[in-house]
């Protein structure tokens, strides 16, 4: 089985607090690398190359589930929308004799579609950065084209080496218990592209297609899930013809740099994850297939005793950063220096220069320019106003509230939750149920109705364009029947509408489309951190002042009258009406 999914009824982890090799290889380039990008949640810039890549591999792994013998060279994108057992096998003089060509006829095919709807997810990024015509569309389509000819390579040699057994099972329909993706709904029988005699380079293709992340499937749902659910993986290829077990990671990348020296660890993660969910079963082989080069670099399988002393060393991790509670204190910037590696991932002598050099976060790092010293509440004037303003911390900032009250109206909307206004002593409120669920459960009764008594659990206040209080349901917030209050429990006036605050800069965002009237609209942002945690703050772009535009990462604001939001556990500001904006400080100032 390639993928062990988390058990519910034993997972105390939750999926957001496992470990990762991403997040391993951020600690072990800095402790404070990871502390900014995974404990307060700052998004690195938004590079073209980091779309183009997830462009690369979603290519390859569309052309994965296709097959020479049922898709021909020049069908459309989506000729198994409705599945591949939709379709007939082609005749034999339909059948390509070159698979190369083939390739990249289906490469062609699924290419641009995929790129441009990557380009515009990049548009769409509030933290897109850097220009994307700079990038060689033509190089990564041609990484398309390298990667499934590797995987040819794969193809070619499962029909040289397999064995009668292996062959013969697959001709009588016999399936691993978890198949690689191929776009069938269902399957009984013998497969339409079985043969007779010698294997053929047509079930040569399905018989050595690998497992991939289905690109139809939800976002991380096939993570794979170590056994006590500290950690969490999602493989790329894994090949298990031949009855070996052989573990590809695909880069859409030349390989150099000191960021081929994480590939590395975080294949040899993936070998620990497979043997602890396959019964101590390390794999036969670990790959790196650099798509811009046309190297697959070999890395040895760790051993028994390796896989051990890393299972240990990241449970060890996991214990120190995510198992408690941790500040930056714990984090401490202690980058380790920079490796060298030539195109291929081959490797070449350290350079002298620094991780600090380059690193995204160095107006904040004492390493860089920063310091620690960060805001933390207080009070603040601004000049020329006699009113002092107390600011609050980030970590003391509560956009949530908890309400006893009745519905007064319920409206039912075909296929949307329904419209809701509640009545409580203090007047009446519109409920607005943005997230109908979270993980399966409803956030609020399905039968609910006018008249219940209910209690309105984590949701979040704010005003609509009328003026109106409207009390918002996201993922985190709840309805709940009730027939009286709890400790807690508020009005419909019993909490702030406006708080004050001050943060130093980590970025600045920028987003924009247009809406439903046709009219163009773009808002602005800011990522904020203090000594307490990090929020953003958001307005439209015309109530920004023009020092927004002259902000740099390392200055420090203050940002007064403002509403607040939330998504989950995410804390979001709004500029309002009245809101102002005021620099404390300039970073080298």
């Amino acid at each position: 089985m390639p993928v062990r999914l988390a058990d519910p009824s034993r997972d105390e982890v939750g999926q957001f607090n496992r470990l990762s090799a991403s997040q391993s290889n951020a600690w072990y380039d800095c402790p404070r690398i990871w502390w900014y990008q995974n404990n307060q949640r700052l998004k690195f810039g938004q590079t073209p190359p980091l779309f183009l890549g997830r462009a690369v591999e979603e290519t390859v792994c569309r052309v994965l589930m296709e097959s020479p013998g049922i898709v021909m060279a020049a069908a459309p994108a989506d000729v198994l929308a409705n599945g591949a057992d939709a379709l007939l096998p082609l005749f034999e003089d339909e059948i390509p004799t070159d698979f190369s060509k083939w390739i990249e006829g289906r490469v062609d095919a699924h290419w641009p579609v995929i790129r441009d709807a990557m380009h515009k997810e990049w548009q769409n990024n509030e933290r897109s950065a850097g220009n994307w015509h700079e990038y060689s569309m033509d190089d990564y389509r041609d990484m398309c084209a390298t990667a499934l000819k590797m995987h040819l390579d794969e193809v070619k040699l499962c029909q040289s080496n397999i064995d009668e057994t292996e062959l013969s099972d697959w001709r009588t329909g016999i399936r691993l218990e978890i198949p690689a993706p191929d776009g069938r709904n269902s399957f009984d029988g013998s497969h339409p592209l079985t043969r007779t005699g010698p294997c053929t380079l047509i079930e040569a293709w399905e018989i050595a297609r690998p497992w991939f992340v289905d690109p139809n499937a939800e976002p991380f749902s096939l993570n794979v899930v170590h056994p006590d659910h500290w950690f969490q993986g999602e493989y790329d290829l894994v090949y298990r013809h031949g009855g070996q077990i052989r573990i590809m990671d695909l880069k859409a990348s030349r390989g150099g740099g000191d960021r081929s020296g994480n590939y590395v660890e975080q294949l040899r993660v993936y070998a620990m994850l497979w043997a602890l969910t396959h019964d101590g079963k390390i794999p036969d082989a670990l790959e790196v297939w650099y798509a811009g080069v046309n190297v697959r670099k070999t890395v040895p399988p760790p051993t028994e005793e390796e896989l051990k002393e890393m299972e240990s060393r990241l449970h060890d991790l996991w214990t120190e950063i995510k198992s408690e509670p941790v500040t930056m204190d714990d984090c401490p910037p202690m980058p380790r220096p920079l490796r060298g590696f030539s195109e291929g991932g081959v490797k070449t002598d350290d350079p002298e220069a620094s991780r600090c050099d380059k690193c995204e976060w160095r107006g904040l790092c004492p390493n860089g320019e920063g310091d620690d010293d960060l805001p933390d509440g207080g009070q603040y004037q601004p000049s020329g106003d006699i009113k002092k303003y107390d600011l609050t911390g980030f970590g003391s900032l509560q956009p949530r509230v908890n309400i006893f009250c009745e519905i007064f109206s319920l409206t039912q909307v075909p296929n949307s939750p329904p419209n809701i206004v509640i009545q409580h002593k203090d007047g009446f409120a519109f409920v607005k149920i943005i997230a109908s669920e979270n993980n399966g459960e409803s956030t609020y009764p399905l039968d609910i109705t006018k008249g219940d008594k209910v209690r309105l659990v984590g949701l979040i206040p704010s005003t609509n364009w009328k003026g109106e209080i409207q009390l918002k349901v996201d993922p985190s917030a709840r309805i709940i029947r009730a027939d009286q209050a709890e400790d807690g429990d508020v009005g419909l006036f019993g909490f702030n509408t406006r708080s004050h605050v001050a943060g130093r800069v980590a970025y600045t965002t920028y987003k924009s489309g247009v809406g439903k009237t046709g009219k163009p609209w773009a808002r602005k942002g800011i990522a904020l951190i203090d000594a307490t945690g990090r929020i953003s703050v958001e307005g439209w772009d015309n109530a920004w002042p023009p020092m927004f535009n002259t902000l740099k990462q390392g200055d420090e604001i203050a940002v007064l009258n403002i509403s607040l939001d939330a998504w989950a556990s995410n804390i979001k500001a709004n500029l309002e009406k009245g809101s102002t904006m005021h620099i404390l400080s300039r970073l080298n100032e």
